[in-house]
């Protein structure tokens, strides 16, 4: 029987598309098997940057068609607004599912409508689209920027974090999420994105095999009035920085299109609609960007894009400086990224590799028996990752029993398990497992507790035995830390002739690791940085002082601190 593989991004929205998809495919093919794959992508790596600042649509789309590029897929599945308006060579859309709802939605704990909102009000929202149009309304709102899934912003809301936030209807609806939807928008005061509500299928270009079996799940209409908007957003070269949008619809056989542009802030906005035949929707609505480009668009687009680049350029590159990383090398590792931002060139000597176990029939078992258990915990990224894994091989989902609650360690742990659609109900401050025993036992004194740990296969027993007391515990080793099957004899040249600035660890295993190598560096010579406490005790009880510690044990901590020492040192 022939295996067809969806690709997806990992979140709770994501795998909903994906499995609606897979449903409507199984329906009308009973006799091929249709497999969800996740691919993580940049943009939910980055969770604490504005998407404003830090890209393109492509930001949740690439890695999907690399690996489909790649065949490990077969088809991605996107919400279609996220998809750039060019496709990359190679790929084409396949298919749009009949479209959800396109209103942007008000989300509030005490029903809450655009009219009551005065400028005291903190209103959230991700989109520089919905900001314009916020500001239009009420050009003194208090607008702040939020980012993560929909279970994470609206838990920032119920902390305070905001008043009120303004999302995408489609998705909460789809969450099964509307109580918190407090006004439905019309579209005629808050001007949709281009697409929004649908669910796009991304194939290969000349898979005549894969467009087959999706023309059988194409809605015509929803393709049709979302490829008109498309063409709108492509002509006025649209994006996540540009605040623009439309919406369309079709009656009696005639396709009608409103689309806008804007500058930041709402002060200028040009707005206007067209109507033509079906078969000339995607013209008039080309006709419809070009009339707003040519009546006051160009000087908007040449504003934004002028103002980014002035922001962009003053920062001051540190140059001229090279830090070797010997973390392992993982797509949700931002390290590399944040030091090359600030002009320091980066080399990878992953000293450590991670792979998920291969879980033997006990394991499977354990998995399959989540529903026992009260509690789970993580102490790490990769925990998470890989048990998410696991539990999507073995049931299916990534979706956890309802009765379940989950405590973990640190803001890195927390933003994955985030990824999932999951906030921990518990997070220890701390960096370690003697912490988060400490302050987990002050809070809920744990007896008679059933505990599942997932943990890699280097982590103490320290949980287990602290916790075994009283309490129901397994444990379920999610992934393997290894050392490198490969280590650059060119890196280890260069760091022989002391030809760079630091070479940074980021766990013990990685000095461990390092320090095994059989090379001739001189270890008491190495220019350490160390990305905490823990890491470095195991430096220095190996004779070596790191000349800097971070203060905060995070990439980004580290990155701070190296940034500080060059500015010092200069």
């Amino acid at each position: 029987m022939k295996n067809v593989r969806i690709g997806t991004r990992g979140s709770k929205l994501a795998l909903y598309q994906a499995y609606r998809v897979k449903e409507e495919l199984e329906a009308h093919f009973p006799k091929i098997t249709f497999t969800i794959e996740i691919i993580k992508t940049k943009g939910d790596i980055i969770l604490d940057v504005p998407l404003s600042k830090i890209g393109d649509k492509g930001l949740f789309t690439k890695e999907l068609e690399t690996a489909m590029f790649n065949n490990e897929i077969d088809m991605a599945v996107h919400s279609l607004k996220d998809l750039p308006t060019t496709f990359p060579e190679g790929a084409t859309l396949g298919a749009v599912l009949q479209r959800g709802d396109v209103r942007d939605a008000l989300i509030s704990s005490d029903n809450r409508t655009i009219s009551s909102l005065t400028k005291k009000d903190v209103i959230a929202t991700s989109s520089l689209r919905r900001k314009a149009q916020l500001l239009r309304i009420n050009k003194d709102f208090k607008i702040v920027e939020i980012r993560g899934n929909v279970n994470t912003r609206i838990r920032k809301m119920e902390e305070g974090f905001c008043d009120v936030m303004v999302m995408a209807a489609a998705g909460l609806q789809r969450l099964e999420m509307r109580s918190y939807i407090s006004e439905l928008i019309a579209p005629e005061l808050m001007i949709p994105a281009c697409s929004q509500g649908a669910i796009g299928v991304e194939i290969r270009e000349g898979d005549t095999f894969i467009s087959g079996l999706l023309s059988k799940i194409n809605h015509e209409e929803t393709f049709i009035m979302t490829s008109a908007e498309r063409a709108f957003l492509k002509t006025l070269e649209g994006g996540c920085q540009i605040p623009v949008g439309s919406y369309t619809r079709i009656e009696d056989g005639q396709f009608h299109i409103t689309g806008f542009i804007s500058n930041i802030d709402g002060s200028v906005f040009l707005k206007d609609s067209a109507s033509a035949p079906l078969d000339q929707a995607n013209q008039v609505a080309i006709e419809l960007a070009q009339g707003l480009y040519n009546h006051g668009g160009k000087e908007i687009l040449e504003s934004i894009r002028n103002h980014n680049f002035i922001k962009e350029h003053l920062r001051v590159p540190v140059g001229n400086k090279l830090v070797i990383s010997t973390r392992a090398l993982d797509s949700g590792d931002t390290l590399n990224d944040m030091l090359q931002k600030h002009g320091i060139k980066t080399l990878a000597l992953p000293m450590i590799e991670i792979v998920p176990t291969v879980l033997t029939e006990e394991g499977i078992d354990l998995v399959q028996s989540l529903t026992h258990f009260e509690w789970i915990f993580f102490t790490s990224r990769n925990g998470v990752l890989h048990f998410f894994k696991h539990l999507l091989d073995v049931t299916g989902s990534t979706f956890l029993p309802k009765r379940i609650k989950i405590a973990t360690i640190g803001t890195k742990t927390a933003a994955e398990l985030e990824y999932y659609g999951y906030a921990p109900d518990f997070l220890s401050g701390g960096n370690n497992a003697e912490e988060l025993i400490d302050n987990f036992s002050k809070i809920y004194n744990p007896q008679n507790k059933k505990i599942f740990l997932a943990l890699g296969n280097l982590a103490g027993d320290t949980l287990n035995n602290n916790l075994c007391n009283g309490n129901y515990v397994k444990r379920l080793n999610v992934y393997n830390t290894l050392k490198p099957k490969f280590v650059d004899p060119a890196i280890l040249e260069i760091i022989k002739l002391k030809r760079y600035d630091f070479m940074v660890f980021t766990s013990p295993s990685t000095f461990y690791n390092f320090c095994a190598l059989q090379n001739d560096i001189e270890l008491h010579s190495l220019k350490i940085a160390s990305i905490g406490i823990t890491t470095t005790k195991v430096i220095r009880n190996a004779g070596i002082e790191p000349v800097l510690t971070a203060k905060k044990s995070t990439a980004e901590g580290l990155v701070d601190d190296i940034i500080a020492y060059f500015d010092k040192h200069k």
